[in-house]
């Protein structure tokens, strides 16, 4: 289920607010796998770097992921645009969890001295913090399929994507 909030038109029939929101209601059974899906259809076009889309989707994964394993459904993808290009993804569940995330999302690295001090779980918001460089972190929302309040989870997006070389190849020295 697709679900877009476009602002209201204020005077003279512009919006107040820039900000444009698309929302998916994730099914349980199969959540990070359609995120994944909708994620990639549709930021593959404006993401030329293939290794950024990459390492986007696997942050995605890992916070659908951790929303099934640790909060109530329902569960929702978002995509927040700024003149029609996206700036920000959010993952929201209905669980009140944003100060623990958040807490896990900025706690220093924990490097053990042995590799079999390594707990079994809990480096997937490490690898979300790692992925982003830091351009993460929680907020409390409300879902936009149910109204309920629950915890979104976001990330931003690049904002300085390489555009595509259109000389030729890099290796190659400029045509004069």
């Amino acid at each position: 289920m697709l679900i877009e909030h476009v602002p209201d038109p204020g005077e003279y029939g512009r919006a107040h607010n820039r900000f444009r929101m698309v929302a998916w209601c994730l099914p349980p059974g199969n959540a990070a796998r359609r995120a994944r899906e909708l994620f990639r259809d549709q930021l593959g076009k404006l993401l030329p770097a293939p290794d950024v889309l990459d390492d986007l989707e696997i942050v995605v994964s890992e916070l659908v992921t951790n929303a099934i394993r640790y909060a109530p459904a329902p569960y929702e993808l978002r995509l927040l645009h700024d003149h029609n290009l996206p700036v920000r993804a959010e993952v929201v569940d209905a669980g009140a969890g944003t100060t623990l995330i958040d807490h896990l999302l900025r706690r220093p690295p924990a490097v053990p001295e042995h590799l079999d001090d390594l707990e079994p779980g809990g480096r997937g918001l490490r690898i979300v913090t790692e992925l982003t460089h830091g351009h993460c972190g929680t907020q409390w929302t409300r879902l936009c399929g149910t109204g309920q309040l629950g915890t979104a989870v976001w990330f931003d997006l690049p904002t300085n994507p390489q555009p595509p070389d259109l000389r030729g190849s890099r290796d190659r020295p400029p045509i004069p």
